[in-house]
């Protein structure tokens, strides 16, 4: 009996230290993987209090990797990803100093360091410049958002000034490009050609009418038809990245205006589904319906798509069976 009951007792010992091993190798692991990875609370911090150039990439759910091209785009990545990577390296700014970061520890240091402050930001509203030389009004910073994710991969917003920003508390108005890098630190290159006035453009009965600034030009567009462009009478001169080009012709001026076609956007093969918050689905039939779903959701709500489904990806129609599949061909 005594025998019996010391093999239990040292069997009793074993067990348990073979459960504290585990319970020991399991926090060693949880530290390690807190140690490699980010919080949405840090995630938050660090767009709040940095200026980080982008794109950066970092790692999905599903372990592939994913393009952010904005602070939209980095909070929608935190939002969804249990354990948020970043790869390295990349570069950020603070009070105008550039700092690379090379590693989670450095990152996770300045974080903590910040905290609480505020890097400057937009007072809205402001205005952008359109690819025809109109404007167009961004009233806050989901208008911001949805102006950002209509611009084709690689094409720069340009912004109407002057402007205001805050920075630590007070309010700036700024009067160039040149003067808002300075401030957030973001590249005033990649600007769209601005018009050089005054100019003349052809009216539908063949005659010609003179274009002296801006707001005459832009009373000139509202009287267009959707879809119709204005057509100048050349030569004109347009003005980018600070020098003064002549243009002779449509195709000249077409040519200088347009967008990259690499790495245009998808576009989704209608129609197609979501479901909605109450488990139904609901069918988007064209480019308007689904502009209406995404403006019918509560702010920060996903949309919810019901796949498979198609989607037109530099020319090619590509079948999508999932959301991961989607984001990864997104860049998301």
């Amino acid at each position: 009996m005594k025998v019996f009951t010391k093999r239990l007792i040292a069997l009793t010992i074993i067990l348990g230290s073979i459960v504290s091993c585990q319970d020991s190798t399991t926090e060693t692991i949880d530290l390690l993987e807190a140690e490699a990875t980010l919080n949405k609370e840090e995630i938050t911090d660090m767009v709040a209090s940095m200026i980080i150039d982008y794109p950066v990439t970092a790692v999905t759910n599903n372990a592939t990797t994913t393009t952010l091209n904005n602070d939209f785009d980095m909070e929608d990545y935190a939002a969804k990803t249990k354990k948020p990577r970043i790869n390295f390296p990349f570069d950020i700014t603070i009070d105008g100093v550039v700092t690379t970061i090379n590693d989670m520890k450095q990152l996770k240091e300045l974080i903590k360091k910040n905290k609480g402050r505020k890097k400057p930001e937009f007072v809205f509203p402001i205005s952008v410049e359109l690819e025809d030389g109109s404007t167009q009004e961004i009233a806050d910073k989901d208008a911001l958002r949805d102006y950002l994710d209509s611009l084709d991969e690689g094409v720069k917003p340009v912004f109407v000034f002057p402007l205001s920003v805050t920075v630590n508390g007070s309010t700036i108005e700024v009067s160039d490009a040149n003067q808002l890098k300075a401030l957030m630190g973001k590249p005033a290159k990649g600007r769209r050609p601005h018009l050089v006035f005054p100019l003349a453009v052809v009216l539908a009965d063949g005659s010609t009418l003179d274009i002296n600034d801006k707001d005459e030009f832009k009373a000139y567009l509202d009287t267009l038809d959707d879809g119709v462009k204005p057509e100048f009478v050349y030569p004109i001169s347009v003005e980018k990245n600070g020098q003064t080009i002549v243009v002779n012709s449509k195709e000249e001026f077409e040519k200088l205006v347009r967008k990259p076609k690499k790495g245009k956007r998808p576009e989704f093969v209608f129609p197609i589904s979501v479901t909605l918050s109450d488990g139904s689905t609901q069918e988007i039939a064209d480019e308007d319906a689904l502009k209406a779903y995404h403006k019918s959701l509560d702010k920060g709500v996903r949309p919810t798509y019901v796949f498979p489904l198609s989607i037109i990806k530099d020319g090619d129609t590509v079948v999508i069976n999932s959301q991961e599949e989607l984001d990864t061909l997104c860049g998301k």
